[in-house]
């Protein structure tokens, strides 16, 4: 201090004479005086003697600093120390409410209100000391809070700092070991709250248990007492149940909380079935509860099946309750099992198969700590492939990288630097009854890593807790009726109100059951896996735990890939791989439809051909080319129907099977169309000439107008389909025929369907039937009509051979609409047997008619229809004309046409009709513009072909 105040005024001197320098500067200076201030700032700038001793102590200082052992360096529980030595000396004391009121000073003069924060854990296991959860880190962890109430000393919780000059109360602890016993827990607790032992400190609240079921008789016993009790691991849900437990709080979620982060994972992983095995007592049944619980609130689609099992149970009891497990068919697993049963558990899902398969993944509670880890295992043993890829979650104060949890660990660690903290420390672990002796430096001494690295999982709850105590507390004073302190009751309330960002996480209490909030906890995800570096023999392996996952305000943050039981971060099926029998088309199936189809094709187009090359033959022309094309055209669509009904699912995506759906009833509907109204406008046409021939009256019928209402009705067909792809198209739908346990399709089949199909199809089917009725009816009037100018009658034998396959074939599709091959084999059938049907009879004549071998009589071969009327629809030329005028000229002479005088008028008048005939075809020749040129003004004749018996009886010669 001497050297900085020397340093002080020599820098004071050296600024007054700089200013002095700077008065006398002119404000034009020559050379030399500026040449002279330069020198002088330059004297005024050089370091002092006392500036340069100052320096040279600062520099040896800190290399001091950095010679001194650490342990010297601080003293981190001062006031607790200083508490500990007054409380040694056996003050006078007496309590007001929970609180302790020590006497100090001379007379008494002085006193000290004191807040008792005894901590009751589990320190032993089997006799031997154990720190599994960091039992004894949490009371390094107590100790640090209270030391920072006392001074407060806010560089880990910002809202302790000054604390000490706001707040009266002083803070202190004393550790008690269960044993992991009830009874003993009991006892302490019966002890610690005996009020009648004024020798003692009265508890202001309890810190602990360390689990369930010693917490769960404790918190009984404290409750109705009237002091608090806050647990830093204690999880069971049963705690919640105030009318039990009125006065127990928690810093941890209950498992009902833990059950929280566990879904949430299983919802990133997509996971919507899980089996948990539990240990058949209080922790394992409420455990399982509170998942089956949170699953309804917070998951409503995930399936939870729970299986039981007795904490120790034999080999017979373990392999039924894995068989249970197994039955379910799940894939994922929560086990909440303690480490004495879990090998034999796992060893035995092995055998049975549920468990290091690749495809099922295991997690585990934190009842598990470390039992998987650090041990050496065959390499690929049943138990290696079992553990690996499996995971356990649990509640955490923290990981490294979080900034109060950080801060924690280093204020932990100068602790465990501090011989005297260290001290402090050792002086207030449990002490035993009858003189038991305890060596608790097998956890404590520094060459076992004690405080060295991060704190064991209770030590930031326990520190949450002392401090939220401490605000609690502290808020009290001055404010309770109680002579300015509190009650128990007081207490637990203004605990509950609590909240802070503490080391832990955001602590938040439920006001209705006094647990913490779970999304404000903080949870990990520590993953096994094989441990490379572990040094043991190539024959063994070590797992080692990875944290992959943390969870933080209520979401799952990765901090590293997953490694499943197949070795992959490729997330597992939930349930085992189903295949769906969809029921698509076999691939001979549609081989067999797309045979029949392009045959179809192939005759359609054939016939095309063969039409526009023979279309000046007469047997052609007398047939009408222009319908002949039109059947053809009508049946190639009908024949392309069948490649819509080949599209499903399995070939295609939902938009390309929709489109497949809507076109299948567009080219059908149009190709019957196309067909069935040629052939009834063509046998109408045909039956139109035959009735005015009978009459002997001339009729010219164009193939325009035959051709209108064969448009009509095709406008007609296209409208309805129109209007049903723009309201309500047909779309492929998928039928669930059935279905497994957990509700996923075993088998199903498409459909093409629409909500209004029904009245499309009954619309089209009046249409179209219209026109077969009636094109039916027209080809049975015209079924003796000559082959050479109508095939009336091979029409009618088509349709009623038509009509016959539909009788069959429609029924058969209907009750086969269920299955798809069926439906789609006599579909593919129906539509071949209808074309081919009507190609073969329509066609297949005129072929063979063109390739005989026809002389004038063939070329004007005649057949005898039911009114005795021959048609020919082909223009002669004028020998033919006079041939038949001769015969006719003939037949007048004979003698019986004498003696018929009705049947000779009718003769003279068809002579007569014939001569005009031949003129006509003599003018047609010359080239002559008449009507008879164009296609379908042919003249036509007519003769009586039957004569009727004359007077005498005697049958008359057919001509």
């Amino acid at each position: 201090l001497w050297l900085a105040q020397h340093y002080i005024s020599d820098s004071k001197h050296s600024r007054r004479t700089a200013a002095q320098i700077n008065d006398q500067r002119t404000p034009t200076p020559n050379t030399q005086s500026l040449t002279h201030m330069r020198h002088t700032n330059t004297n005024a700038m050089r370091p002092s003697p006392a500036a340069v001793t100052v320096t040279i102590s600062f520099v040896w200082t800190a290399l001091c600093c950095l010679l001194i052992p650490r342990t010297a360096l601080s003293q981190n529980l001062n006031s607790l120390i200083s508490l500990s030595q007054i409380l040694t000396a056996n003050p006078s004391t007496s309590t007001i409410g929970n609180v302790n009121i020590i006497e100090t000073g001379d007379n008494n003069s002085e006193s000290i209100a004191l807040c008792y924060l005894p901590y009751v854990s589990r320190f032993l296991r089997d006799g031997t000391p154990s720190n599994t959860v960091g039992e004894y880190d949490g009371l390094a962890a107590i100790s640090l809070a209270m030391e920072h109430l006392n001074t407060g000393n806010g560089t880990i919780i910002p809202e302790l700092s000054g604390m000490d000059q706001r707040c009266p109360l002083r803070f202190t602890t004393k550790a008690f070991d269960t044993e992991m016993q009830e009874s003993v827990g009991v006892n302490h607790v019966i002890s610690l709250t005996d009020r009648s032992r004024t020798e003692q400190l009265l508890p202001c609240a309890i810190l602990g248990a360390s689990s369930s079921r010693v917490s769960i008789p404790t918190s009984i016993v404290s409750g109705l007492r009237g002091f608090p009790q806050v647990s830093p691991m204690s999880t069971s849900s049963a705690l919640d149940d105030k009318s039990q437990y009125k006065l127990f709080g928690r810093t941890i979620p209950n498992d009902d909380g833990t059950a929280i982060p566990l879904l949430a994972k299983l919802a990133s992983w997509d996971v919507n079935y899980i089996a948990v095995l539990h240990v058949d007592d209080a922790y394992g049944n409420a455990f399982a509860k509170g998942i089956r619980l949170a699953a309804q609130k917070e998951a409503p689609n995930l399936r939870v099946k729970t299986v039981d099992l007795i904490s120790g149970a034999d080999d017979a009891k373990i392999r039924e309750a894995i068989k249970q497990l197994k039955d379910t068919e799940f894939t994922y697993f929560f086990g909440i099992l303690f480490p004495q049963d879990l090998d034999r558990v796992m060893t035995e899902a092995y055998h049975q198969g549920i468990a290091g398969t690749g495809w099922h993944t295991w997690i585990f509670s934190d009842a598990v700590g470390s039992h998987v880890t650090g041990r050496s295992f065959p390499v690929e043993s049943p138990l290696h492939k079992a553990y690996r890829g499996t995971s356990v979650i649990n509640a955490v104060g923290g990981i490294p990288g979080i900034n109060l949890f950080d801060k924690l660990t280093k204020s932990m660690q100068q602790l465990g630097d501090n011989e005297k903290d260290r001290s402090y420390l050792n002086a207030h672990f449990p002490e035993y009854p009858d003189g038991k002796l305890v060596n608790h430096s097998i956890i404590t001494d520094p060459s076992a890593g004690f405080l060295r690295g991060s704190p064991g999982k209770a030590a930031p709850f326990l520190y949450d807790a002392v401090v939220a105590l401490g605000l609690a507390s502290c808020g009290l004073v001055g404010t309770s009726e109680n002579n300015d302190y509190f009650t128990g009751e007081e207490l637990f309330q203004a605990f509950l109100n609590t909240t802070f960002d503490g080391t832990s996480g955001k602590i938040a209490f439920d006001p209705e059951t006094g647990t913490r909030d779970p999304r404000s906890a903080f949870f990990s995800l520590k993953n096994f896996v094989d441990d490379a570096d572990s040094g043991v023999s190539r024959s063994m392996v070590q797992l080692k735990g990875i944290e992959t996952d943390f969870f933080k305000s209520g979401e799952w943050k990765s901090l590293a890939p997953y490694t499943f039981s197949d070795g992959t971060s490729d997330v597992m099926l939930d349930l085992p791989t189903l295949e769906t029998n969809a029921n698509y088309l076999s691939t001979g199936l549609k081989v067999v439809g797309l045979i029949l189809c392009g045959i179809i094709i192939a005759l359609a187009l054939g016939f095309i051909c063969w039409t526009y090359y023979y279309s000046e033959k007469r047997v052609v022309r007398s047939s009408q080319p222009l319908f002949l094309h039109i059947i053809s055209a009508g049946t190639l669509l009908m024949g392309l129907s069948i490649i819509p009904l080949t599209i499903d699912l399995g070939v295609t995506d939902q938009k390309g099977a929709n489109a497949a759906c809507m076109s299948f009833p567009w080219l059908l509907t149009t190709g019957f169309s196309l067909t069935f109204s040629a052939l009834f406008t063509k046998t109408y046409r045909i039956n139109q000439l035959m009735r005015h021939a009978a009459k002997f009256k001339r009729l010219t019928v164009t193939a325009i107008d035959v051709i209108k209402p064969m448009i009509a009705l095709l406008m007609l067909n296209i409208v309805v389909l129109s209007v049903w792809t723009a309201i309500d198209p047909l779309q492929r739908q998928t039928i669930v025929v059935t279905q497994d346990s957990f509700l996923r399709d075993v088998e199903t089949f498409g459909v093409c369907s629409s909500d209004h199909q029904p009245i499309f199809l009954a619309t089209l089917a009046v249409i179209n039937l219209g026109s077969l009725l009636f094109a039916l009816f027209q080809a049975y009037k015209a079924r003796n009509i000559s082959t050479e100018l109508q095939e009336s009658s091979y029409i009618f034998v088509a349709m009623i051979l038509i009509l016959l396959v539909s009788f069959i074939g429609i029924p058969v599709i209907i009750i086969a609409r269920d299955n798809v091959s069926a439906f789609y084999f006599v579909m593919a059938g129906l539509i071949f047997v209808v074309c081919t049907s009507i190609l073969l009879l329509i066609f297949m004549p005129k072929v063979i008619a063109l390739r005989k071998k026809s002389s004038t009589s063939t070329r004007r071969e005649t057949s005898v229809g039911s009114a005795g009327v021959m048609i020919l629809s082909t223009p002669m030329d004028k020998a033919e004309l006079e041939e038949e005028i001769q015969g006719l000229k003939r037949l007048l002479e004979s003698k019986q046409t004498k003696r018929n005088l009705m049947y000779r008028k009718t003769l003279i008048e068809s002579v007569h009709d014939i001569e005009d005939s031949s003129h006509s075809a003599v003018d047609d020749v010359s080239g002559s513009d008449s009507d008879h040129k164009e296609e379908g003004q042919s003249f036509r004749r007519a003769s009586l072909e039957s004569v009727p018996e004359d007077s005498e009886g005697h049958d008359n010669h057919n001509i």
